[in-house]
């Protein structure tokens, strides 16, 4: 039997508020210190919808996880077999976009994967991004296809370049007089665009 129409929005609803309450509630402490009440208190929900959507704690974060990547793995798998140059920009500013989205990201799983705890949550991690290895930060064809360099040099360069900036702890930005907005961003995006396509790709027609 078919859920009326407006039951399905209704369990729609909660199980987005959910979700979005793990973002807020996740993000911004440690897993272990996060509460399945404290997520359900920010979603406006019963704690029970927690285990009845997602089984327990851990599966809401997954969730949560998958929610976040599904954009990045979409872009990520269009552009295996583009262009290396015309396709570069795109991925920085698809990044750049994502990561101004959520900025605070980058640096839970920064902070995450450099706790003690959290073994299982870890778990989660690896097994979601494993098979994003060879996409992120650039697909593995196209990085091939830089000149004279070791591919899986430029994937560290591009990951120092793109992801280091969203983590940089806030002393040290202030000590370099980085202002970390929107606008730096922005600009910064820009600036390694140049970068890159100058620097890998010079030396192509």
């Amino acid at each position: 039997m078919t859920e009326p129409a407006n039951q399905t929005e209704t369990a729609t609803q909660v199980r987005e508020a959910l979700l979005c309450a793990a973002r807020v509630c996740f993000l911004s402490s440690n897993y272990d210190k996060v509460s399945i009440r404290q997520i359900a208190d920010e979603a406006g929900v019963n704690m029970a919808m927690i285990r009845y959507y997602f089984g327990n704690k851990l599966g809401l974060f997954e969730a949560m996880m998958i929610e976040h990547l599904k954009p990045v793995i979409e872009r990520s798998k269009l552009v295996r077999t583009a262009d290396t140059k015309s396709i570069m920009a795109d991925i920085i500013n698809d990044f750049h976009q994502t990561m101004s989205a959520t900025p605070e990201f980058p640096r839970f799983l920064f902070r995450l994967m450099n706790s003690e705890g959290s073994m299982e949550v870890k778990a989660v991690v690896f097994k979601l991004f494993t098979p994003l290895a060879n996409l992120i930060p650039m697909p593995k064809p196209l990085l091939e296809k830089c000149t004279g360099t070791d591919p899986m040099l430029v994937k560290m360069s591009m990951m120092s370049l793109m992801v280091f900036p969203y983590i940089i702890p806030a002393p040290m930005a202030e000590l370099h007089s980085f202002k970390l907005d929107s606008d730096f961003y922005t600009k910064l995006t820009q600036h390694n665009i140049k970068l890159l396509e100058q620097g890998l790709f010079g030396e192509q027609d």
